[in-house]
């Protein structure tokens, strides 16, 4: 079961999306992260704690932890760790096909919103970018009053 669960979520991050979405859209100024979205990263604390997938949960204040290089396997992907105000970490993808490549370093606080998934390796936030299928709510992120990958 957690193998078809692995593929099912491989298969999830790297689905065909249509390449002829891509696109430069600008980047959406905003006055600051303190003036849209959720209030704090309760919703995403109690997704992880419950290992509850969740199609669209959003989060004000994460740190970016740690960042690795880009999966560049099928579609271009930006990959960090954020961590939550109670300590715990999440996975985070950001398919660059669908938005700019987001500039942060370790240390940056952030907003994300997208769908969030438990894996068999741990809890995953994903699709941090509009859907071009317009088949679940646009994801986003938000890093230094910029924000990312939405419409």
């Amino acid at each position: 079961m957690k193998s078809v669960l692995g593929l099912m979520l491989a298969a999830t991050i790297f689905s065909g999306v249509s390449v002829e979405a891509k696109n430069n859209r600008p980047q959406q100024k905003t006055p600051s992260s303190r003036t849209s979205g959720p209030e704090n990263d309760g919703d995403l604390i109690r997704a992880v704690r419950d290992r509850r997938n969740v199609n669209f949960v959003a989060a004000r204040d994460v740190v970016v932890s740690k960042i690795l290089p880009d999966d560049n396997q099928g579609l271009p992907h930006q990959r960090w760790y954020v961590r939550l105000s109670d300590g715990s970490q999440v996975f985070a993808v950001y398919n660059i096909d669908l938005g700019k490549r987001i500039p942060f370093k370790i240390g940056d606080r952030m907003s994300l919103g997208g769908e969030f998934k438990w894996t068999n390796v741990g809890a995953l936030i994903h699709w941090l970018h509009y859907d071009p299928s317009q088949r679940r709510p646009d994801g986003y992120v938000e890093v230094n009053g910029v924000r990312y990958g939405g419409r």
